[in-house]
């Protein structure tokens, strides 16, 4: 991930300069040529502020944003085809995929948006022992330049490589597994790029995240459909995991089979009944779930999409650090604790507060709404539009019809003057025939040859 070439230190620092309106010497008291890391968007280079602060300094590529502009247009033209050609790749919806992922590229672009985003998570952890995010330090950061506290930290994917570092693989993937639920079902703002590279160990076994470009987010109404998802699998209820799916709007009624949903659903949480926990993985559960909406045409939303990917990854790293690691029981206090305030009396009188208000302004613009409807009723203006669904179709049927009806009676009426102009003895004639009754029998067989071969090609008597 942090593998790819660099670009030069000039020109690194002529972005520096020109970007914090600084000169580089004059910014930093020391600043290494040479990149730590280097990644497709950035790369990092470590440095020392006049304070003695020690940092690092991500800086963006040159032309990165033209590059990805090319090929985000390449990604929208290949999903196009892919909608058009491929039927199975419905339910996946690639162009809206690509359109997410444009926008969620063209905002790591931003580096304010992400010293934000570090920001707003270090003021939701800041009472977390087991966490430390680094600190943003803004008067040295700009659009295309963020300057970060320097992490002394091994990465997850390297402590294998480093017998010298003393750490519990244990506690190690709970603190990670932790962090991670707390964003997602506590917070609905969560690192969007889990891997083992993104992660930091410092002494006493805390999680130091870095590169939060990524982030995905789960609004109120969305947070409270995945718990209800999570609680409606835990407790096998088939029925409520299909409310949920219908809540965030998810199934096309008209292309669904709710009784094949249904069992198809009761089979898949049959089959892990008997299965312990410990033994269930993540990762095999949302291949046959994802299976199974697939099949019924279930869209997916780009969030959840994410959201999954996450989960999936945290999983992974969990059981690389602790092969035993239990992935559900070890969420299961969570999602019980986050259930309990989600269905608390202080939570229900809040949402009943809220739909009493929406319900109010609903009221309230009633009588308005009312009497503009009256007024051009009264005037003759008021209309009404229809849409008949699959119509368009039989439109075009019924003018392909006409059409070749048309054509056909044009085509019968030239043969029939051309056979009475050759009943006729007027005109120049060839062969003893009269010319223009043999162009018009030729021109004839022409447009009748044309329709029979169209007819056939449209694979339509």
């Amino acid at each position: 991930q942090d593998k790819v070439p660099g670009f030069s230190f000039q020109e690194a620092k002529s972005l520096i300069e020109n970007s914090i309106e600084l000169p580089l010497d004059e910014a930093f008291a020391d600043f290494a040529k040479e990149p730590i890391a280097a990644a497709s968007i950035s790369q990092v280079h470590r440095a020392r502020l006049h304070n003695g602060c020690e940092v690092v300094v991500k800086v963006q590529r040159p032309d990165i944003e033209e590059e990805i502009a090319t090929d985000i247009d390449i990604m929208f033209t290949l999903a196009e085809l892919a909608t058009k050609h491929i039927t199975e790749l419905e339910p996946y919806q690639p162009a809206l995929l690509v359109r997410e992922f444009a926008k969620n590229i063209r905002l790591e672009l931003d580096f304010h948006i992400e010293g934000r985003n570090i920001d707003r998570f270090a003021k939701n952890f800041a009472d977390d022992i087991t966490v430390h995010i680094p600190k943003v330090y803004w008067e040295r950061s700009s659009r295309r330049v963020l300057t970060l506290e320097w992490i002394d930290g091994v990465k997850i994917d390297e402590l294998q490589f480093r017998p010298d570092i003393t750490y519990d693989p244990v506690i190690l993937a709970a603190h990670g597994a932790d962090f991670m639920l707390r964003q997602i079902l506590e917070f609905g703002l969560f690192h969007g790029d889990p891997h083992p590279g993104n992660f930091f160990v410092l002494p006493g076994d805390v999680i130091a995240p870095i590169d939060f470009g990524l982030v995905g987010r789960l609004d109120d109404e969305l947070a409270a459909a995945l718990l209800e998802l999570i609680l409606a699998a835990l407790k096998k209820d088939v029925q409520g995991l299909i409310r949920v799916l219908f809540k965030i709007g998810v199934v096309d009624e008209e292309k669904v089979d709710l009784r094949e949903l249904r069992g198809d659903l009761f089979d898949l949480l049959d089959r892990y009944a008997e299965v312990s926990l410990k033994d269930i993985h993540l990762k095999s559960l949302s291949r046959d779930f994802i299976r199974v909406i697939t099949y019924h045409h279930i869209r997916f939303l780009p969030d959840f999409m994410l959201l999954l990917r996450v989960l999936l990854s945290v999983e992974a790293t969990a059981r690389q650090l602790d092969p035993k690691f239990d992935f559900f029981n070890h969420s299961a206090p969570l999602v019980e604790n986050l259930a309990k305030k989600r269905f608390s009396s202080e939570y229900l009188q809040k949402q009943v507060t809220s739909r009493l208000k929406e319900f109010a302004e609903l009221i309230e613009i009633i009588p308005g709404t009312t009497r503009e409807i009256l007024k051009k009723l009264s005037r003759g203006h008021l209309r009404f539009e229809f849409e008949h669904l699959g119509l368009e179709l039989f439109s075009r049927n019924l003018d392909r019809i006409a059409n070749r009806l048309s054509f056909t009676m044009v085509v019968s009426a030239i043969i029939i003057a051309s056979s009475l102009i050759m009943t006729g003895d007027n005109g120049f004639k060839v062969f003893g025939y009269p010319l223009l009754g043999i162009i018009g029998y030729v021109l004839a067989g022409g447009l009748g040859t044309w329709l029979a071969i169209a007819i056939l090609r449209s694979g339509k008597m």
